[in-house]
């Protein structure tokens, strides 16, 4: 088949021609539609054929019935639902596509970036696949850095499978090893079918977050750090067709057959959470695969996303990358002399990590270059403590053989449904006595005695509730944390502040 560009008298290069037949309103559409979607793509001469008499008709009928009475009493009253079919069909993947069945019977989706080969019937979902691509292209630019010339003429062969053996008796998986759920090998990327629509989707996000990372920097980096961002990019979210990648999914019903949060919450429930050092230093061992995703998700979001440890992955990952664990070797070296501070984060992290975390409001809240000291006896410290964020260090240590007083009053304001409606509470220390987070009452003020000195691990943090008072003896030294007592992901309602009196006493 010859090819020849997609509507070549209404492409940008050529818009006098585009003006002779038709008016100014649906010019700037359809020139908006060409520049924005691309659609001066090659394509099969058929299909290109059928697309211009398609709107050139429209065209026509636009410009048509000028001596018509009949016509014209409904001409004006078209324009408008014209110029919209115009534009959507413009816009629309399906328009740069073509769906067929190949010589061995397999069905095959074919746009400008994306051919799609499956042994499953191509449904309106597998159609909008190549919208994907395009939406999430254009997410990567801005995510990863990168010029859209960096991005141009990128393309990417998938294979959906539903019945392996059937794939692999017609020698479509000759010379792909054996794997799981998926699989990227160059700028071709295997996805095995799955129960739920939604982790189908993030399976084959998952695979091209691997095709990207490769062709932006030529491998994909430590294991952890290589499905870790791949899992990462892939938990999206989907609204009226638009697609957002890296998200935190608000509930368990956003991300059906999506279990990384689960796994993480279990391990940890269970004492048998890895550490930092352990997934840095995942190999490519398939046993216990999924629990190593979860976790390399949990620390990708956690080191991607940190205001400190972020920049300095960014810098090295923006390199070339291999498949080797140099990246690891690097990224722990610059973090060696604030290691303690990572381990003290990394916990807080996993302790509040959660549907609809909020990363920005929860990451661990310290003064930059202050190390914690310790109180005299009979001396005493005020300090404000933020409704709206996390785990805030206090700057005081806590030695074993000494009692703090924290003193809390004031209150702030914190919004809850009631019957449905959001309503404004005040809340003060105690917090809000029927209705309770993690055992202890919403909104209440909550400390923690945090040692940088033990072995490390990976665990939730041990509270204990303040209130308007307490008397806290510490069973080990370390320094004093407070925050409100709420989910992550309501804190960004809250507006006030508690004052906070600490002095220490021996006992």
């Amino acid at each position: 088949m010859t090819t020849r560009p997609l509507f070549p008298a209404l492409s940008p290069r050529n818009g006098d021609a585009m003006k002779q037949f038709l008016p100014p309103e649906l010019c700037f559409f359809v020139a908006k539609a060409v520049k924005t979607f691309g659609c001066i793509a090659q394509t099969t001469e058929t299909l290109d054929e059928f697309r211009y008499r398609m709107l050139h008709s429209v065209a026509v009928t636009w410009r048509g019935g000028e001596n018509d009475i009949a016509f014209a009493r409904f001409r004006w009253s078209l324009r408008l639902a014209v110029s919209f079919m115009a534009f959507t069909l413009m816009s629309h993947s399906a328009l740069s596509q073509v769906v067929d069945r190949n010589e061995q019977g397999l069905y095959e989706l074919k746009s400008p970036r994306l051919t799609l080969v499956t042994d499953i019937p191509i449904d309106d979902e597998l159609k909008s696949w190549p919208g994907l691509v395009e939406q999430s292209l254009k997410q990567w630019q801005l995510y990863f850095d990168v010029s859209e010339e960096r991005l141009a003429g990128l393309k990417v062969h998938a294979t959906l499978i539903g019945d392996r053996p059937g794939l692999t008796k017609l020698g479509m998986l000759d010379g792909v090893p054996g794997f799981d759920e998926g699989y990227q090998h160059g700028n071709r990327i295997y996805v095995r079918e799955q129960p739920t629509i939604y982790f189908r989707r993030h399976l084959f996000l998952h695979e091209l977050t691997h095709w990207i990372v490769w062709e932006l920097y030529g491998g994909g980096g430590s294991p952890w750090f290589m499905e870790g961002m791949a899992e990462m990019q892939a938990t999206h979210l989907m609204s009226g067709g638009k697609l957002m990648l890296c998200m935190i999914p608000a509930s368990k019903e956003q991300v059906s057959g999506w279990g990384r949060l689960r796994i993480v919450r279990e391990t940890l429930e269970r004492g048998e959470a890895p550490t930092l050092t352990q997934i840095l230093a995942y190999g490519d061992e398939r046993e216990d695969h999924v629990i190593r995703y979860s976790w390399s998700w949990a620390a990708c979001v956690f080191f991607t996303n940190h205001p400190k440890y972020g920049p300095m992955l960014r810098n090295l990952y923006r390199q070339k990358l291999d498949y080797s664990l140099a990246l690891s070797r690097n990224f722990r070296e610059l973090l060696a002399s604030d290691w303690e501070n990572v381990q003290v984060d990394w916990n807080a992290f996993v302790s509040d990590l959660d549907f609809g975390y909020d990363i920005a409001r929860s990451t661990v809240n310290r003064s930059s270059g202050v190390t914690a000291k310790a109180l005299r006896p009979g001396e005493s410290i005020r300090l404000e403590l933020a409704s709206d964020r996390g785990w805030q260090a206090t700057g005081i240590l806590l030695e074993e053989d000494t009692s703090a007083q924290i003193k809390c009053s004031g209150n702030f304001q914190m919004m809850r449904p009631v019957q449905g409606e959001p309503t404004t509470w005040n809340v003060e220390p105690n917090g809000i006595t029927f209705q309770f987070y993690r055992g202890n009452p919403l909104g209440s003020v909550m400390a923690s005695v945090v040692s940088s000195h033990e072995p490390e691990q990976t665990k939730r943090w041990e509270t204990q509730r303040v209130g308007l008072e307490i008397t806290l003896t510490p069973v080990k030294k370390g320094e004093l944390y407070l925050k409100i007592n709420e989910p992550s992901k309501g804190l960004s309602d809250n507006e006030g502040r508690i004052s906070v009196e600490i002095s220490v006493t021996k006992p």
